[in-house]
């Protein structure tokens, strides 16, 4: 015989289930309905699911740069969806779009000061330009913003959006509130931030963006459920009862769950593999004028050819006692005991390695020159070299 719940039990339940139905009858008037294509056409005039993709994981920089809640991440991809599936923007405008859509989440966030120590501070418009580089000015911000107010017809004082976080927040409570008192053996409950961590990355993705809210939201938790094995039928007992409750349909959910499973595991892979994004540096015109481009340098210098040996044996200066030699001794050589004879081959014959050199004026030119030597010569008058 089933025990019935207690009346504590009972009410806290009510209060869960609640705002969750509240949140279900709410999320077809914010559901958007993407019909971009996958890659752009040859004459880009129309905004593809990669482009889509690219601006989400710019507004994700911009809620780490600023460091605001995730709430504003998720509105403002949502306000940003939601217009570009009512309006046909051109590629050259999405970026402006994406930075507007992220000032007015900032400003209509509703509980923003209450997630912070801090009070809520609106980034400002000539910051946003600035950062997210979207090659606008602050005017264009604001222009787009009236813009956007205007097609979406929704006043964000009044209600904010309903996202994928939202209904992740609740169905997340709903599970630790149901699966609590059944639990075989103790064990972590899994922790909302890292869902709430991994539901961005998957929101980042288009791919995502035709499930519903609540789909997304189970998907993610019910993946997250299996590590647990111990619990695993009860885990799935309540992701039924969940189900059932978010009326979502068996074969919706299936493609959703395998949608988000690739999903985890590109962005697993990503993280574990080495990170090679490439660093993109804009210059001004007047900078690049300055500069002098590396690339088209040429070097006039010949190629040095490496051989295995010296290509003429070593020539050691014999060992005599004039003031010669030991002007050309270095110290390390005065100290060696080993005879250079013995380790080394004899000199070449200087007449026959080495050219004359060219006659002086001065010297007669029936006097015969003297060979050259390849040795400095010594001035016994002046004692010096000649």
């Amino acid at each position: 015989m089933a025990c019935a719940p207690s009346p504590p039990a009972a009410e806290k339940g009510q209060d869960l289930l609640t705002p969750l139905l509240e949140a279900l009858t709410l999320e077809p008037k914010y559901q958007p309905a993407l019909a971009l294509p996958h890659t752009a056409k040859q004459d880009g005039g129309e905004i593809s699911m990669r482009m889509r993709n690219g601006s989400a994981h710019v507004l994700r920089c911009l809620k780490v740069w600023y460091d605001l809640p995730p709430d504003t991440f998720f509105n403002a991809v949502n306000i940003m969806d939601r217009f570009l599936t009512r309006m046909k923007a051109q590629p050259k405008h999405l970026s402006c779009i994406a930075v507007s859509a992220f000032h007015l989440s900032c400003q209509f966030t509703p509980g923003y000061s209450h997630l912070r120590d801090v009070p809520q501070v609106v980034p400002d418009t000539r910051d946003l330009t600035t950062i997210s580089q979207c090659k606008c000015s602050s005017g264009d911000v604001t222009r787009m913003e009236r813009i956007i107010m205007d097609k979406l017809a929704t006043d964000l004082r009044c209600q904010p959006p309903v996202t994928p976080l939202t209904l992740l927040r609740l169905l997340h409570a709903a599970h630790s509130h149901l699966a609590a008192p059944h639990l075989a053996q103790p064990s972590h409950p899994t922790s909302l931030t890292t869902l709430v961590h991994k539901l961005e990355i998957v929101e980042c993705d288009a791919a995502a963006a035709t499930f519903r809210p609540s789909e997304l939201a189970l998907a993610l938790l019910a993946l997250e459920l299996r590590h647990d094995a111990a619990n695993a039928q009860l885990h799935n007992a309540c992701i039924d009862h969940l189900q059932n409750i978010c009326k979502v349909a068996d074969d919706s959910f299936s493609k959703c769950q395998k949608v988000v499973a690739e999903l985890m595991d590109q962005y697993e892979n990503q993280r574990h593999s080495p990170h090679r994004q490439r660093l993109v540096w804009k210059l001004s015109n007047r900078t690049l004028r300055q500069l002098r481009p590396t690339d088209k340098f040429t070097t006039r210098l010949p190629t040095i050819v490496e051989m295995q040996g010296p290509s003429h044996p070593p020539i050691i200066r014999p060992r005599t006692d004039s003031e010669s030699s030991e002007m050309y001794l270095s110290s390390s050589e005065e100290e060696m005991d080993y005879d250079y004879d013995e380790e080394f081959p004899p000199l070449p014959t200087p007449a026959t390695s080495m050219k004359s050199p060219r006659k002086l004026p001065s010297q007669s030119p029936h006097k015969k020159v003297p060979p050259f030597l390849p040795y400095p010569q010594v001035n016994r008058k002046h004692n010096r070299l000649a």
